[in-house]
């Protein structure tokens, strides 16, 4: 499996400076998915339920928000650069696209980010195209200069299901972590990061104790 201009994605430039901000609406389209009560998320498309960790309550965000006039641009033209030469299912953005954020007191301790890629028959043939190829190009490939991997790309399971996970923390401290999985479901792949800035092992448990309420990949 060959992808050239490596999968684009704004996860791993996520700051965690940013939750002060006001949440988005609970209700999201399907494709977005929706939180039930303060921290259960449900995401129908990808047949996938999460309860996230935190005493205060979960909520959609916008990653452009955060970023000023002349970072949105440069961040356009790097898309539009991308598009030009990339080959492959993981081009341009998802069919899904999610940002969370728990509203905790302090703010800012946890944070998930979901994307995902509607794939065709030819590239859901997994003798050909195997999920761990998946997982290193939305994993290692797009990691970028902020992220440092502590440890390989591991193979686990999600419900059940044949997983990876990466873990990671930012150059300017290792009391961050990141934990990047990447799995498949109802046809598409995606890619799971999660932030955590204290007590990141709720985290990790949280997630990877996620359910899915269809048996089929």
């Amino acid at each position: 499996m060959s992808f050239s201009g490596l999968f684009y994605t704004a996860f791993l430039s996520v700051s965690l400076a940013f939750l002060a901000q006001a949440p988005e609406p609970k209700e999201m389209p399907d494709n977005k998915g929706s939180i039930e009560g303060e921290n259960v998320y449900h995401n129908p498309t990808l047949n996938m339920t999460i309860t996230l960790p935190g005493s205060g309550s979960w909520h959609f965000f916008d990653r452009t928000m955060y970023l000023t006039a002349e970072e949105k641009q440069k961040r356009k033209e790097r898309y539009e650069k991308s598009l030009s030469t990339c080959q492959g299912p993981l081009c341009g953005h998802g069919e899904i696209d999610v940002a969370l954020k728990s509203l905790t007191s302090p703010p800012g301790v946890y944070t998930v980010n979901i994307s995902a890629y509607k794939l065709s028959p030819e590239y859901q043939n997994r003798e050909r195209h195997p999920l761990r190829k998946f997982a290193e190009v939305m994993t290692l490939g797009s990691l970028g200069d902020n992220w440092v991997p502590e440890g390989d790309l591991t193979t686990i399971q999600l419900d059940g299901r044949p997983a990876y996970r990466l873990i990671m923390h930012p150059k300017r401290t290792t009391t961050v972590k990141g934990f990047d999985y990447v799995a498949e479901s109802n046809g598409r792949v995606f890619m799971l990061l999660g932030t955590a800035t204290s007590e990141p092992e709720k985290l990790q448990s949280a997630i990877e104790n996620m359910k899915f309420t269809n048996a089929s990949h």
